[in-house]
């Protein structure tokens, strides 16, 4: 079970004695309006992941978070030997107990290595969203998973090392897809498509044929009454 730390980033204000002009000095304003940051600390056998959050105050919705950066270092070590910058990444802020369930620590490629994720915040709760960092030994480093990413909703089977997904483009189109990794590269196996057409649905499916994935069945079945 992962150990979850909040580290509070703590600053100082250090005076001195040689006098300032007044536009060198910040404003009481605008320190408030700094956001709050801290630190939540991952660790995992070989890493401690950081995840530097900050907190600010929106006119509309209220408090919101969102994760700035992340670093990662050898477990115990006090420097990081990786460092992400994160961009646009509003997400449920953490817990006043200080757990932090928007990020995860899992293998999601399969491969026996802890990989990271991150909810996104959304509006709509029942349709939450997540990026993805998967460790890659050969580097040393998290990359960020664009094809994970760009899934909606995935669900992991690690009996059967599959990526799955229940998805909808809209009114009257969705689907369900099925990935697995081929040589390390996250590849579409399967992919049903169900488009409504009056009082029936048309179903396509998607498979391999003559070496390309393709469109192979496709039936009409009824809409329930």
């Amino acid at each position: 079970m992962l150990r979850l730390f909040p580290v509070l980033l703590l600053f100082a204000c250090i005076g001195s004695s040689v006098p300032q002009a007044a536009a060198d000095i910040p404003s009481a304003a605008a320190a408030e309006q700094k956001p709050k940051q801290e630190s939540y600390l991952f660790t995992d056998s070989l890493r401690d992941i950081r995840f530097l959050v900050s907190t600010h105050m929106h006119m509309s919705m209220g408090v919101q978070c969102s994760v700035d950066a992340i670093s990662v270092s050898a477990k115990g070590a006090k420097e990081p030997f990786q460092r992400l910058a994160i961009e646009n990444m509003t997400c449920p802020c953490p817990m006043p107990d200080g757990q932090f369930p928007a990020v995860q620590l899992l293998d999601y490629d399969f491969n026996g290595s802890k990989d990271i994720s991150i909810m996104e915040a959304a509006a709509d709760l029942t349709n939450a969203e997540h990026r993805y960092w998967l460790w890659d030994a050969a580097t040393n480093q998290f990359t960020s998973s664009r094809m994970l990413d760009s899934i909606q909703q995935p669900m992991f089977d690690h009996d059967r090392q599959m990526v799955s997904s229940q998805w909808y483009a809209g009114p009257g189109h969705r689907g369900g897809s099925t990935y697995k990794y081929e040589k390390g590269v996250l590849t579409m196996v399967s992919n049903m498509e169900k488009f409504t057409e009056g009082d029936h649905e048309r179903w396509v499916i998607w498979g391999m044929k003559d070496g390309t994935f393709q469109p192979v069945q496709e039936k009409q079945v009824p809409l329930a009454k």
